[in-house]
């Protein structure tokens, strides 16, 4: 401001300084153009010059005014069109929220050119349109929604396959979102949702190569992608296991990530299709690396169902863990059982599968007891069993186990019938 006040002073002291200089100096000034010749004075001159310099000024003060009212004007009737879709947006997702589908994706639509954020109006609209399943148009309202922010492309890309998987267009799902690994190759939820897809086409050769970057992305913690690993595994284990193809099995497993072969399920998923194969022996081997380092009572339970090639070594080793384990371990109890009874030694067999049942009782267990009492010539004992058997399966309360006592001495049948293999009540 003071600046301004000394620039107008100067120009005041120069303008009378002039004023001055002409008055005390009159004469005549000649102008001559063409044929033509003006005379005046020279302090006429002078206040002609000034006038017209003021008046010069004044129409380019007027002409900027006025350019300055028309974008005024502009700038405000952009700001109460962005207020008014600023208002629209919020009422578009109310309309969206309450299901009045059609109304919210009008206002939507009809306000995006002037809001502030047109991304949100077209992905609103989007999912209005595909909410009353007008498929094409949500798909055009999201090719809207990229040319109004061409740096969105994955956000955008993510609900549509969000949408695309919601209303079952696996295929076009599963297109949109290889196209988004491109663009993002470690996005977390295009990863998410790709194995969601996956797991739906039932594509386990896809989702055995997707298992090792789920790993990586820590995601195979969450519920769903668990049971995503868990089927992919167990497909990809039968299906080289009903075929007999232990060499590729092994070589499977060996590539999955440490991550996923330290995990419960996938270690018990791949004993069991060993065990399917037909290769028991590289069962045993399995199962007893992991006991030797950490007590697992599914492992235990398949250790004691599969074949063993020299069962007294086998249950030098059970004894062993036995050691290590608490008295009553009612999965070890049972495991032993199994391998006494296949070594026919009925009556060590009867005892700890007796010991067992009254810790934790169990379905086989009953049934496995039973048919060994058969066997053993106690048919009361063994319909004991069988009762309390089936009333475990009808009621889930386990009884105490009290078999009678008999006498008679134990002879061993020279060719004891085969125990039936148990697949389940």
């Amino acid at each position: 401001m003071m600046f301004y006040l000394i620039v107008l002073l100067i120009l005041i002291a120069l303008i009378v300084w002039m004023g001055q200089l002409v008055l005390s100096n009159p004469g005549i000034a000649t102008i001559t153009w063409g044929v033509w010749s003006f005379e005046m004075k020279t302090a006429t001159l002078a206040a002609l010059v000034l006038l017209a310099c003021v008046s010069f000024y004044l129409l380019v003060s007027l002409l900027r005014h006025g350019f300055g009212m028309r974008r005024s004007f502009s700038r405000f009737r952009a700001a109460r069109l962005g207020s008014k879709a600023n208002r629209a947006l919020t009422q578009g997702l109310i309309q969206l929220t309450e299901g009045h589908w059609d109304k919210a994706e009008k206002l939507l639509v009809d306000h995006a050119p002037y809001s502030d954020t047109p991304l949100l109006n077209y992905l609103a609209a989007a999912r209005a349109a595909h909410m009353r399943e007008a498929y094409e148009r949500r798909d055009e309202l999201l090719k809207q929604a990229i040319e109004s922010d061409s740096k969105a492309n994955v956000a955008v890309g993510v609900s549509q396959a969000e949408m695309q998987f919601g209303s079952g267009q696996l295929e076009q799902a599963h297109a949109t979102l290889v196209r988004l690994r491109d663009l993002s190759p470690k996005h977390p939820y295009v990863l998410k949702l790709l194995a969601k897809v996956l797991y739906r086409q039932e594509n386990w050769d896809a989702l055995l190569g997707l298992l090792p970057d789920l790993a990586k992305q820590n995601l195979l913690k969450n519920d769903d992608m668990s049971k995503v690993q868990g089927a992919t595994l167990k497909a990809m284990f039968q299906h080289y296991a009903k075929a007999g193809q232990t060499d590729k099995l092994q070589a499977m497993w060996k590539k999955l990530p440490a991550l996923i072969r330290e995990n419960h399920e996938a270690i018990l998923l791949y004993a069991k299709a060993l065990h399917t194969a037909g290769d028991d022996l590289a069962c045993n081997s399995f199962i007893s690396s992991i006991l030797n380092k950490r007590w697992d009572d599914g492992l235990a339970d398949l250790y004691g169902r599969i074949q063993h090639h020299s069962l007294g070594n086998t249950i030098q080793q059970a004894e062993k863990w036995q050691l290590s384990q608490p008295e009553n371990n009612p999965a070890l109890l049972l495991l032993l059982a199994r391998l006494y009874n296949q070594q026919k030694l009925w009556g060590m067999a009867k005892s700890y599968y007796e010991a067992s049942l009254n810790q934790a009782p169990s379905r086989e267990g009953y049934l496995e007891l039973a048919e060994l009492l058969e066997t053993m010539k106690e048919p009361e004992n063994a319909q004991r069993c069988y009762r309390m058997g089936l009333r475990y399966c009808i009621r889930s309360e386990g009884e105490k186990l009290n078999l009678t006592p008999t006498q008679r001495p134990q002879v061993n049948p020279q060719t004891p019938p085969a125990l039936t293999p148990y697949n389940g009540l």
